[in-house]
């Protein structure tokens, strides 16, 4: 344990808070192989756990942010859990992109030069924003990413809260700059860009100003969490909000309507594998044998129960879409969604002192366990990673199971 606490120190550099607002310069991100890429995610952890400790903070002083113990430790274990499936440590994405690159690129750029890493940053931030809006939009895909939005909270911790195999749903697009851009690039982008977005997760930054034209910020991120009707599938943007803008998919915060936060229907469970998994049943299964009030199929016929795995997650019969890119997507997003509830009633299961002291201290073990495990993963022999991956997904459970008072 003496060896986490001097890792949170050493990484708790200026250097490292920089990368986490993209504060960086072409030099000292531009690798010429992808092993040299360093791995930023587990440079920032330090600076994640202090930041959520500031705000935590600012919010009890200000009221502009909340926090639930029961809810922040779902969050971190989604963090924890999303690192497991990465292949080589790393992102899903990069043995296929790299597989693309050495072998179908148009032609060879200097990696060295300004321009490709302009190119590099702009290729991936619009891959980004089309990846984001087809695991929003395009059927079953928002299986990959539901576990994000599944927090009624709104704060940096929920930014922690990933769904663990998402990226499998984000691999077509990553993989469309690897016909120009060199694999280390795109690494080095694709954790820049994920970092940038940790910060914009509270309610504790207002507008700001300008910024808002060009920049994702935390009120426009706001609005993408948000439950509202004018909420739904707007504001897919990762570093620059000019996508939304340009593909129409963009919504300003309403100061009159301030955004609620979680899913359209809350899932009411902290069980980390079930909130990971059950909207692959939910769409995959459960929407297309849907009866209404009568008893009759809402989804009649084979057809129509195949259209509810493909078509937008909020489409029903009769409801129009329009295509985007390959899938299809709501003409109205907003249409048939509820209104905000008068009084908004988070799910908790109260603790009792033992209860909670138990669960804090079975988290604080499967967060050393994983402080130890993410830096030397690719060290480990098979028999060593799958216990250290099986000691972790059950400790994430058990405190599930308890939160949940099962």
């Amino acid at each position: 344990m003496a060896s986490v606490f001097e890792k949170l120190q050493n990484e708790l550099t200026f250097k490292n808070l920089r990368t986490m607002f993209y504060i960086v310069t072409p030099n000292e991100t531009t690798y010429s192989r992808v092993e040299d890429v360093p791995d930023y995610f587990e440079k920032a952890r330090p600076w994640f756990l202090l930041l959520i400790f500031m705000e935590f903070i600012v919010g009890r002083l200000t009221d502009k942010s909340h926090y639930a113990l029961n809810d922040t430790i779902t969050s971190m274990n989604a963090g924890i859990l999303s690192l497991l499936p990465k292949i080589g440590g790393r992102t899903m994405s990069l043995t296929l992109y790299t597989y693309i690159y050495e072998n179908y690129r148009f032609f060879d750029v200097p990696i060295d030069s300004i321009w490709i890493w302009i190119f590099a940053f702009l290729a991936h931030d619009l891959a980004y924003y089309l990846a984001h809006r087809a695991i929003h939009e395009a059927g079953i895909f928002w299986s990959f990413h539901q576990m994000h939005h599944s927090s009624e909270y709104y704060n940096l911790s929920t930014a922690l809260r990933q769904g663990c195999i998402q990226e499998m749903g984000t691999i077509f697009f990553e993989s469309l700059q690897s016909f120009i851009t060199p694999p280390p690039l795109f690494l080095a982008h694709k954790y820049l860009n994920t970092l940038y977005q940790f910060w914009i997760h509270t309610e504790v930054i207002p507008k700001l100003g300008p910024l808002e034209y060009i920049l994702n910020t935390p009120s426009h991120h706001r609005v993408h969490h948000g439950r509202n009707p004018y909420c739904i599938d707007k504001n897919y943007a990762g570093v620059l909000i000019i996508w939304d803008k340009i593909f129409g998919t963009f919504e300003p915060e309403r100061d009159a309507e301030k955004p609620v936060y979680g899913l359209i229907t809350n899932v009411k469970s902290f069980d980390a594998l079930w909130l990971q998994f059950f909207e692959f049943k939910a769409i995959g299964w459960d929407k297309g044998w849907m009866k209404n009030k009568k008893g009759e199929d809402r989804f009649p016929g084979i057809w129509n129960k195949i259209k509810c795995v493909v078509a937008p997650p909020g489409w029903f019969r009769g409801l129009p879409t329009k295509q985007f890119f390959w899938w299809r997507c709501m003409e109205d997003p907003g249409k048939g969604i509820p209104k905000i509830e008068k009084t908004v009633v988070r799910y908790s299961q109260p603790l009792n002192l033992y209860e909670t002291l138990y669960c804090v201290a079975l988290f604080l073990t499967s967060f050393g366990c994983s402080t130890e495990f993410y830096p030397h993963r690719n060290e480990m022999s098979w028999q060593l990673f799958f216990a250290y991956s099986a000691y972790l997904v059950s400790h994430i459970q058990a405190v599930g199971y308890y939160l949940d008072k099962r």
